[in-house]
Parts: C-alpha cells; structure tokens; sequence
C-alpha cells in the first residue's frame, strides 16, 4: 500500500513538474511576443501618423485640382460658346458669299 501511495504521489509530483515547465515556457513564449507586440505597435504608429500626413496631402491635392477642374470647365464653356458664335458668323458669309 505504502508503494502504490509512493507511486501516486510521484506520478502527481512528475505531472506538476511537467506542468510548471509548461507554464514557464509559455510564460517565456508570451513575453517575446508581448515585445515583438510593442515593436509592431511602434512601427504601426509610425507608419499610420506618415498615412495620415499623406492623407492630408492628397485632400489638399484634391481640392487644388477640383478648383483648377472647375475653372477648365468654365473656359470651356466660353470656348463653346464661342465656337458657337464663330459658326453662326461663318454660316452667315457663306450665305452672303453664294
């Protein structure tokens, strides 16, 4: 009895050991990635805040190029309503030319 005592307590000894271990290394594994965490998080930052500042850039563009579109469509508007007049000129000479 007192050997089959023994050997449940080793084997429940073994067991904790085998678990302590475990818990030792994954304690180890979390650490390492909790740093490899803050690393990424740094780059993350860093490239987030140069997206932004890109972002910001390109709505500035955006809005250059909506006036600058704007006022194309304006002077195309005239060069039509020239051409129109230019047309309505043209047709009459001809009509006074035959």
């Amino acid at each position: 009895m007192y050997g089959q005592k023994y050997g449940e307590v080793t084997d429940s000894k073994d067991k904790y050991e085998t678990g302590v271990v475990k818990l030792t290394e994954t304690g180890e594994v979390v650490a390492k990635l909790e740093d490899e965490l803050k690393i990424f998080a740094v780059e993350v930052e860093k490239k987030k805040k140069t997206a932004d500042e890109k972002a910001e850039i390109v709505g500035g563009e955006k809005v250059k190029v909506e006036a600058e579109n704007a006022i194309a469509e304006e002077e195309a508007g005239k060069c039509a309503l020239i051409k129109e007049n230019v047309e309505a000129q043209m047709s009459s000479v001809q009509r006074d030319l035959d």
